[in-house]
This record gives C-alpha cells, sequence and structure tokens, in this order.
C-alpha cells in the first residue's frame, strides 16, 4: 500500500527558530489512526521538541526528508535547501511583497515547487483556519508590562523565553502591582486575542472608549479599539469593515485624542500599507503626546507605528527612540519613547506554541491532505506550482521580475 508521506524539516533561518508543526504526540496519534500516513522528522539539534521525542513515539528521524509527498516547516526554508519538484507548506512571508524574500519566491520558482503558505489556508467563507497570532499577543503584551515594570523602576518580570511555559508567565503576576497607567490594545483577531488573555490574567481592567478618554484612573486599565475606532471614512459616509479592507487609502485616522491619554500602546491590528499612520513624528513632538511605551506586536516597518523604524529579536528586543532627534539609544531614558519590535515573538514558548499550531493542523487542515490539490481549501493557500504563479498571485510576477 503507497502512503502519503510528509516530512517535518529542520528550520535553517537565523536566529533559529524552535517551533514545530506537529508535536511528537501529534504525529504518532495521526499515524495511529491513518494507515496510509507516514510521517518523518529530519533531524535536528534546536526544536523545542527533541529527535529523540520522536523517536520515543515511533516516529522516525531521518538524516534528510527529501522524496516526500509534502514537506512542512515553520519559517522560510533557506534557499539551499530547497529541493526542485517538492511541494512545501510553511509560513513564506511573500504575499505582501516583502523585499527581504524575493530571492526565495524566484527560487520557488525556478525549482518549480509547489508553495503552500499557512497563512492563506482559510474555510469557505475566507476566515482563516491556523496561525500563531494568538502567542504572539502574549508574549507582545507581556513584554509590555515587562517595560512598564523596567520604566516605573518597581519590579521585574522573565521575558517570555526564560519561562518553560505560560503558566510560569503568568505566575509572575501574583507578585506584582501593576502601576495606574492606561493601555491601548488595537485589533481584534488572534494577537488582540492573546492580548486580551493577558491583561486578564494580570487583572487589569477593561474600560470604555468614554471612560478611558475622559477619566483618569488609580489603577491599571486598557480600552480595546477595533477598526472602527481608529479610521473613518473621507467621503463621511459610514465605517463599514469589508469596505475598509478592500479601500484603506479612503481612510483617515482618528487616533489623535487617544494620544494624550495613553502611556501603552500594544499594537495588535493588522496593517495595509495603503492605509494612513495611526500618528505622525510630528504628533510625538507635542506636549500632550503621553506614549512612552509601545509593544508593536504587528512589527511593520515602515507601518502604522511612526516610531516603529526597525525590527528587534529577542535577544535585544526593546529599544528607545529618542523624540527630539529620532535617533535609536537605550530604552528607559527620559526622553525616549520605548519599543519593542521582535518580530518572532511566538518562538518564546515554542512547546505552547507548537501544541496549539499542530492541535488545529491536525483538526482542521491534515485530515484533508490526502485530497491535495483537489481539496479548495489548498488550492486557495498554493502561491506557486509547476514554476508558475497561480492566478490568484499573479500580481507578484512584476515584482519578482523588478
Amino acid at each position: 500500500m503507497t502512503k502519503f508521506t510528509i516530512g517535518i524539516v529542520r528550520e535553517g533561518q537565523i536566529p533559529p527558530d524552535n517551533r514545530v508543526p506537529l508535536t511528537p504526540r501529534q504525529c504518532h496519534e495521526m499515524v495511529l489512526h491513518n494507515n496510509k500516513l507516514d510521517i518523518r522528522i529530519e533531524w535536528s539539534p534546536i526544536r523545542c521538541f527533541k529527535d529523540g521525542d520522536y523517536k520515543k513515539f515511533g516516529i522516525g528521524v531521518q538524516e534528510k526528508v527529501d522524496n516526500c509527498d509534502l514537506l512542512m516547516g515553520i519559517k522560510e526554508v533557506p534557499i539551499d535547501r530547497l529541493i526542485s519538484g517538492q511541494t512545501y507548506m510553511f509560513f513564506s512571508h511573500t504575499i505582501k511583497m516583502q523585499a527581504r524574500n524575493k530571492g526565495l519566491l524566484k527560487a520557488i520558482l525556478e525549482k518549480k515547487i509547489t508553495l503552500i503558505d499557512y497563512e492563506l489556508l482559510t474555510d469557505d467563507q475566507g476566515h482563516r483556519l491556523i496561525g500563531f497570532g494568538r502567542w504572539a499577543g502574549i508574549v507582545g503584551t507581556h513584554y509590555a508590562l515587562l517595560m512598564l515594570g523596567k520604566r516605573h523602576g518597581t519590579y521585574d518580570l522573565k521575558p517570555a523565553r526564560e519561562c518553560l511555559n505560560l503558566q510560569e508567565l503568568v505566575d509572575q503576576y501574583d507578585e506584582v502591582q501593576f502601576p495606574a497607567s492606561k493601555f491601548v490594545i488595537t485589533g481584534g483577531g488572534r494577537v488582540a486575542q492573546g492580548a486580551l488573555e493577558i491583561m486578564e490574567r494580570a487583572g487589569i481592567s477593561q474600560v470604555s472608549k468614554e471612560d478611558y478618554l475622559a477619566k483618569e484612573f488609580d489603577k491599571p486599565v486598557f480600552v480595546q479599539l477595533h477598526s472602527a475606532d481608529l479610521y473613518q471614512r473621507k467621503d463621511g459616509q459610514e465605517f463599514e469593515q469589508q469596505h475598509f479592507y478592500a479601500n484603506p487609502s479612503e481612510y483617515d485616522e482618528i487616533f489623535k485624542p487617544y494620544l494624550s491619554k495613553t502611556d501603552i500602546l500594544v499594537n495588535c491590528m493588522y496593517w495595509d500599507i495603503h492605509a494612513p499612520i495611526l500618528f505622525s513624528d510630528e504628533d510625538t513632538q507635542s506636549k500632550d503626546f503621553r506614549v512612552k511605551i509601545i509593544s508593536d506586536i504587528t512589527c511593520d516597518v515602515p507601518g502604522s507605528i511612526p516610531v516603529t523604524i526597525k525590527s528587534t529579536s529577542s535577544d535585544d528586543p526593546i529599544y528607545g527612540f529618542h523624540i527630539k532627534d529620532k535617533s535609536i539609544g537605550k530604552p528607559y531614558q527620559e526622553d525616549t519613547i520605548d519599543v519593542m519590535a521582535v518580530t518572532n515573538l511566538p518562538n518564546e514558548l515554542p512547546r505552547d506554541a507548537s501544541r496549539d499550531f499542530g492541535k488545529i493542523m491536525t483538526e482542521t487542515v491534515l485530515p484533508k491532505i490526502m485530497n491535495y490539490p483537489e481539496d479548495p481549501m489548498f488550492e486557495r493557500a498554493t502561491i506557486a506550482k509547476g514554476g508558475k504563479l497561480t492566478p490568484r498571485f499573479s500580481y507578484l510576477e512584476q515584482w519578482i521580475a523588478g
């Protein structure tokens, strides 16, 4: 009997990513319940689950995992490791024409690789099925609380990367009294849900937009702002979310009233390059500008936050943006806005994040994998096939050629 083979590749990005698309137990359970499936693991010294963990569950670990029906990873596969003619599934970060991955997509086309992107896996209604957004929100909001303690000099929190799991991370909050401060959380998707989870675990209360703007509080509070709270149509018509997503250039930002009322901004919102930015460099020069801490979880550079002028890593996650001369230096200075812009936040809790990711994969995605490529879910998520871009992503042709 011919089996459908899945190979889990070794992550090759620098800095290294420790996450996995499927945990050892998830691999075991999938093979146990499907005798037409085989899963192979490419050896790796850096995974959060070790090679030996997979072997204990009877999953083979090999030097190479070529000649599989599907190769799965997390981050972009290095160009020199791409195998011609194979089918890959990973986060490619190419559909927004990200400059750093132009060469990757070009190589995928040259090698006639089929590329399925996790980010594009959706149900029939267009809702995303899978991602690490919740964990980005959790880790990024924890950074906001960590930065608040550093700036006030009143408490210290371990960063997520030094915690075994989410429970150890949130247990720290039991020993902390957070100072009176006001947080804005932007967005309403998975990232924002992770942020709200941390605010609840930290005992920080949510207040209405009206009270947030009109009152000061003797405890930490937050407000959640959705797209309709941040943007308005230029033509004066009522905000419509789908219209905004399709025509972001037809909107103005209305965030300015919050700039004089906010101490910490936790940015969880998807941003389109044609949408207005939330505030300007000139706004930061105003004596009424109050924001001193920004956890920019979305981390678009350039993006909706003008002081996010570079991305950061977990080894050096926070910088100080000097308002007067727009230079970068040490955070927590009198004249700095402190910015966290780590691009790989979920990797700071890799075991928890991988379990969550793999659970969704095994429940919603991989049960249909035997029907590839006929299943519409995979058709929607396929960027390239047979040396060509699929019709949905033909808009990338000029970018690649340029």
